[in-house]
């Protein structure tokens, strides 16, 4: 019993948020198999909550702090809310570690992407019974605030090869594609040059999905320079 709320009180200090309600973070906490096997309530009804909430409170933002149509707002909306920028901010915070999991799914230590996920928008609901959407609010901006900076800098573009023209716009950008594999199953394996430099690669089914993924990679490896 120690323990545990040794563990909701480390998760509160991760959040920046004190529930008067701690079962309602422990609810949010408690992955279906541990539910299952102790006949408790997961954090399943939270999680669906919470991914209205966090929908809301980011669709909020980017109508307050963005000028972009309504098609590309819903694109933005959809990038920041999707699994893998969320699934990133739990194991960034280290939230995943305190995840409450039945014997047979401990045996997993690396928990997956949707699994994470989860657990952001569970906490979020939780946040948003005990403490109210401004609550919610200031989680988002605590935890997620980055991903919104990054569209102000960088600006939205659907396209990663056009990103990538536009921050490079002096640079001599090329595009060299192999197919590979059979041919009624193809493979394509394209390798991008900034300037004759090898800045990224990708793999896909087609040529166009690979040269987005190697410019998607390029794109990265730049913002690491």
């Amino acid at each position: 019993m120690k323990k545990n709320l040794e563990n909701l009180q480390q998760v509160e200090e991760i959040i920046g948020y004190n529930f008067k309600n701690k079962k309602l973070l422990q609810t949010a906490l408690t992955h279906s198999s541990y539910a299952n096997e102790h006949r408790v309530e997961s954090n399943e009804r939270l999680e669906f909550l919470g991914d209205a909430v966090i929908e809301f409170v980011i669709t909020e933002i980017l109508y307050s702090e963005f000028r972009e149509a309504e098609g590309d707002m819903s694109k933005m909306r959809a990038l920041i809310v999707s699994e893998k920028p969320l699934a990133e901010t739990v194991t960034r915070l280290g939230l995943d570690k305190f995840l409450i999991k039945g014997v047979g799914e401990s045996k997993n230590t690396t928990e997956s992407k949707a699994i994470k996920c989860d657990l952001f928008e569970a906490i979020s609901g939780a946040i948003y019974l005990d403490g109210g959407i401004e609550e919610v609010k200031k989680f988002f901006n605590l935890s997620s605030r980055q991903q919104i900076e990054s569209l102000k800098l960088h600006g939205y573009v659907d396209d990663p090869k056009t990103k990538l023209q536009e921050m490079l716009k002096q640079a001599k950008i090329n595009y060299s594609t192999n197919k590979m594999g059979e041919d009624h199953k193809p493979i394509y394996k394209t390798t991008v040059f900034v300037n004759g430099v090898k800045m990224g690669s990708g793999m896909g089914s087609n040529k166009k999905q690979a040269e987005e993924l190697a410019a998607s990679e390029a794109i990265n490896n730049l913002k690491k320079i």
